[in-house]
């Protein structure tokens, strides 16, 4: 794996005093009450400038996981903002990119980086409509609760039929053959602890925890690792950019979600019942910022994925299995009076 080029001290020591010159005006005029929403959200990251010392590389990345998931797909086919009455998490983050940025070579995203930030938005639209307006147009969905399975319909048909599925451990989904979208590290979680103010100090490492972790001249990365477990993954609503993420031809809208759960975790107790079920929205975190915002590494994804919404019934075992966890297959029993298909 080729590294990234890393931040120099010389690099670092520059940032910090244009940092600290605009930290100081942004502080002067919000002590006068001058500041509007968006200069409020830079001082908030030049008081905590948590990406001062990254590399470019990860950087971009980052500007990447915001934009996407920044905007989103109406039900008329339209990328649109995510409205700030719902959350205004990444339109914050975003801002702290731009700051950051503004210290960065080019003074600003580079054109390549803003490029490849909005590629995966073109998919939706390659064939034309997108498929997620084409599955759902003339479908009324519930008004009450409801969670989307979306997948091949070859698939689908069985498990509202019977409700026979197929439930994958985690580590299948960390397979280079999987989307974008679809592809991640379910057995892992990384963070990033800034440590530029201890670089411009001198010092290489620090003590964490017991442990003596040399950082030289980067962040620390720090992954927390767990053991394999069983997860079976949906969304919380229908959103029209999932079909083309998942490759979908079709999804089941459940309409009774407690039902589908139980029934759910009581099969799979039934054939391992030592194991220890979880259940609910997937919490959404931030490397960079959210340390502490989970306590449950396997109902938690890193936040560049949070326009998925996703909601997950989880299974992790009571002691390490003895061999590697393959899927599970199991029948849940019909669907049909809680659950509609809906196809393209």
């Amino acid at each position: 794996m080729k590294s990234m080029p890393k931040v120099t001290l010389n690099q670092l020591r520059e940032r910090a005093e244009r940092v600290e010159q605009r930290r100081r005006e942004y502080r002067e005029r919000a002590v006068a009450g001058t500041l509007v929403r968006h200069e409020t959200w830079r001082l908030d990251y030049l008081s905590r400038p948590y990406l001062l010392g990254a590399p470019d590389e990860r950087v971009a990345e980052r500007f990447r996981n915001v934009f996407v998931n920044a905007m989103e797909l109406s039900p008329k086919g339209q990328l649109t903002p995510v409205p700030m009455t719902r959350t205004d998490e990444y339109m914050q983050v975003f801002t702290h990119l731009l700051e950051d940025y503004s210290d960065r070579a080019a003074g600003g995203p580079p054109n390549e980086v803003v490029a490849a930030a909005r590629a995966p938005l073109f998919r939706y639209f390659e064939n034309g409509e997108s498929s997620g307006v084409k599955m759902f147009e003339g479908y009324v969905a519930p008004s009450t609760p409801i969670i989307v399975k979306y997948g091949k319909r070859q698939f689908l048909e069985p498990m509202l039929a019977t409700g026979d599925l197929r439930l994958a451990n985690a580590g299948l989904y960390n397979d280079v053959a999987h989307s974008d979208a679809v592809r991640d590290d379910e057995t892992s979680r990384t963070f990033f602890i800034p440590t530029w103010r201890e670089r411009l100090d001198g010092r290489t490492g620090m003590d964490f925890q017991g442990h003596r972790i040399e950082f030289e001249n980067d962040d620390i990365v720090l992954p927390l690792v767990f053991q394999d477990y069983f997860l079976f993954s949906l969304c919380e609503h229908i959103h029209y950019r999932m079909p083309t993420d998942f490759d979908a031809d079709a999804a089941i809208v459940i309409r009774d979600p407690t039902r589908f759960k139980q029934r759910l975790i009581s099969t799979f107790l039934g054939r391992l019942p030592d194991w220890e079920p979880l259940e609910g929205p997937v919490i959404y975190y931030d490397p960079y910022r959210d340390y502490s915002k989970f306590t449950v590494p396997e109902m938690a994804k890193h936040f560049g994925y949070g326009y998925q919404r996703e909601v997950r019934v989880a299974f992790r075992p009571s002691v390490r299995p003895r061999t590697p966890l393959e899927p599970l297959f199991l029948s849940i029993g019909p669907m049909t009076d809680y659950a509609d298909l809906v196809t393209i």
